[in-house]
């Protein structure tokens, strides 16, 4: 079944193309993340890690509700020595992510420029955590993750980018190769760390729908709710799903969303409480004349 639904579907990007071969992969059990990262003559340094938060949804299995930056702030817990440990524990995955994903880009010889990749990390019976490829893409990452870096980081892959491609180089008195960093240039190559450090919880919600039938209702105080949280940046509905009369589908994958929520906050707490209403609402959203 899973080879006649991917094969000949649209290729996720490029409508013109369609999937002409399917790649079995193992099934791997644990925590999905995705990986920005941009290379200089070999050096890898990530722009940003985001951590998927899937769920079973209108009968199919990993259906997106979030991507949110990784990893989160713990500010507002209230355990200080939980926070300690939890910060601890993020640290130790992003070394791992950052110590396989540069060993991945080396064998795949990839030098230059953006890669969109993705790991799954699965923990075994000892606690160890062990990471496993899903993929390497030679692009930037599919959604608008400006604002969410930029409040979420500081800087994002675009302009790092820049900087790995058109900041001035010279050679010092020991022969090393440096960026310089003159007025033009946005980012000094040099001076950003391989791992990037969050100074904001971030997060790109995506707007999952389970309705199937004739659009008749939009539960517009939900939306406005929602656009109030003190944590969301901005959102948007699709067109489809905002035209009373139109028929809209259910949400099986990123494809079928029906919009999306960016959310930014200091706070843990208030950040997944809102989170956790919007996730709450989303089956209010919309109102259907069933087929």
């Amino acid at each position: 079944d899973a080879f006649r639904i991917i094969h000949g579907s649209t290729v996720f990007g490029s409508p013109g193309q369609t999937h002409e071969s399917v790649l079995v992969q193992e099934f791997a059990v644990g925590q999905e993340f995705a990986i920005d990262t941009v290379s200089r003559n070999g050096h890898m340094k990530i722009a940003a890690i985001w951590q998927y938060d899937k769920r079973p949804a209108n009968g199919a299995p990993f259906v997106y509700y979030a991507t949110k930056l990784y990893p989160p702030l713990h500010h507002g817990l209230e355990d200080a020595s939980s926070q300690d440990d939890k910060e601890n524990d993020n640290v130790d995955m992003q070394r791992i992510i950052y110590d396989y994903l540069r060993d991945c880009l080396e064998a795949l010889d990839i030098q230059w420029g953006m890669t969109h990749s993705e790991v799954i990390m699965t923990q075994s019976s000892d606690g160890t955590f062990s990471p496993r490829l899903v993929e390497v893409n030679c692009r930037q990452h599919n959604m608008n993750f400006l604002p969410l870096t930029m409040g979420g980081i500081g800087y994002n892959s675009l302009d790092m980018l820049l900087a790995a491609y058109f900041g001035g180089m010279h050679i010092d008195e020991k022969d090393v190769l440096h960026t310089v960093d003159d007025s033009d240039e946005g980012l000094n190559w040099d001076l950003l760390p391989d791992i990037p450090s969050t100074r904001m919880n971030a997060a790109m919600v995506h707007l999952v729908n389970e309705k199937y039938g004739t659009l008749k209702y939009i539960n517009e105080e939900a939306l406005y709710e929602i656009q109030d949280m003190e944590s969301v940046w901005d959102l948007e509905v699709y067109g489809q799903f905002l035209e009373i009369g139109c028929e809209i589908m259910p949400t099986v994958d990123i494809k079928t969303d029906a919009g999306w929520v960016q959310m930014l906050h200091p706070d843990r707490e208030i950040f997944e409480r809102d989170y956790n209403r919007i996730v709450e609402l989303m089956p209010t959203l919309f109102q259907v004349d069933e087929q």
